[in-house]
């Protein structure tokens, strides 16, 4: 699960800029300085105790077996523009619920596993001032005047597919062409590329990468290991730098789990403009992780991503720079 929404975060910068201009899970989301909330369910009584000792660490998937996820995303961004005084920060707040199911195992040993959406909100305010709010649970009447509500409504329901191989890598997916199709059909045309941009299939495919910060092998309390990978994304091509520690076993939400940190950077390998008309460039990329895995329910079931970047972004007309603070909090709900 290593940092899903991760590069959701340039699409929210264009997001938030356009739109200043104009479930099954109902637990409030985690609190963004606490701990999320990764469900109280406890271990059978008669189940095994898991020792103080060395654990495989990967996912085990099994054929219908569900995992239910809450997803909370708090964004903060600072603009500086020379020649300007200091913009207000705007705030970005976007919870979701989904479910990840495994369907069926593949030929190459890996699964066939399927994404979807049950509820999502969204909240975007600039100096105390909110911009936007919208929340899939409520009545589409108070949809009025809310740019990116058909579009958020539109998403719930969809079936996304991913395709892994043995090592749990996605490999490819199904489902983006009728996301895209819904998009398309509930977005005024001006906002179709920022939220094809938002929701892309680079995006998207995060959702899936549960495997991407694991080792797939034993590991023992203090052993370390590196997680370094280029990733395309709307801004270009940037690479990720980590390095993740097995600190301790824990309790944790009442689950025994293996608790692991990890500390990195994000840079910008290649700049594109073509998505999001403008170049961005990670100036600076700091990344802090925490994540905690069950190993009785084979999954990691809650992670706490920290994320600081500096942003120079050039359009035709201006360049500025932006500083981002995010933090992403992604939690199993409930033991399936």
């Amino acid at each position: 699960m290593k940092k899903p929404l991760l590069f959701l975060v340039f699409g929210m910068v264009a997001a938030g800029a356009l739109l200043s201009g104009c479930s099954k899970a109902k637990t409030p989301p985690p609190a963004a300085t606490g701990q999320a909330d990764a469900g109280s369910a406890t271990a059978d009584a008669g189940a095994t105790a898991v020792p103080d000792g060395p654990v495989e660490l990967k996912i085990k998937w099994a054929a219908g077996k569900t995992f239910p996820m809450r997803m909370s995303l708090n964004q903060t961004v600072q603009t500086k523009v020379p020649g300007q005084s200091e913009a207000a920060a705007m705030e970005v707040k976007i919870a979701q619920d989904f479910n990840l199911s495994a369907i069926k195992q593949l030929e190459n040993g890996g699964w066939e596993l399927e994404l979807k959406f049950e509820n999502q909100t969204m909240d975007i305010s600039q100096g105390g001032k909110q911009l936007l709010s919208f929340d899939t649970a409520q009545s589409s009447a108070a949809d009025t005047n809310n740019p990116a509500a058909a579009i958020l409504r539109a998403m719930i329901g969809v079936r996304l597919q991913y395709f892994t191989d043995a090592a749990g890598k996605v490999q490819s997916m199904g489902g983006m062409a009728d996301l895209m199709k819904r998009i398309d059909a509930a977005a005024k045309p001006q906002q179709r590329g920022m939220f094809h941009e938002m929701f892309s299939e680079d995006t998207l495919k995060r959702y899936g990468s549960f495997s991407d910060a694991l080792p797939n092998r034993m590991v023992s309390p203090g052993d370390s290991w590196p997680v370094k990978n280029d990733i395309a994304s709307g801004i270009g091509t940037l690479t990720l730098d980590m390095n993740y520690t097995f600190k301790n076993w824990e309790q944790h939400n009442d689950r025994r789990c293996a608790h692991m940190v990890g500390t990195g950077g994000i840079t910008s390998k290649s700049i594109s403009a073509a998505m999001v008309g403008a170049a961005v460039e990670i100036q600076k990329g700091k990344l802090a992780d925490d994540f905690w895995f069950d190993p009785e329910a084979g999954m990691i079931v809650d992670v706490h991503d920290n994320q600081d970047m500096t942003l120079k972004i050039t359009t035709r007309s201006q360049s500025l720079t932006q500083e981002l603070h995010q933090q992403v909090r992604v939690a199993l709900m409930d033991t399936p």
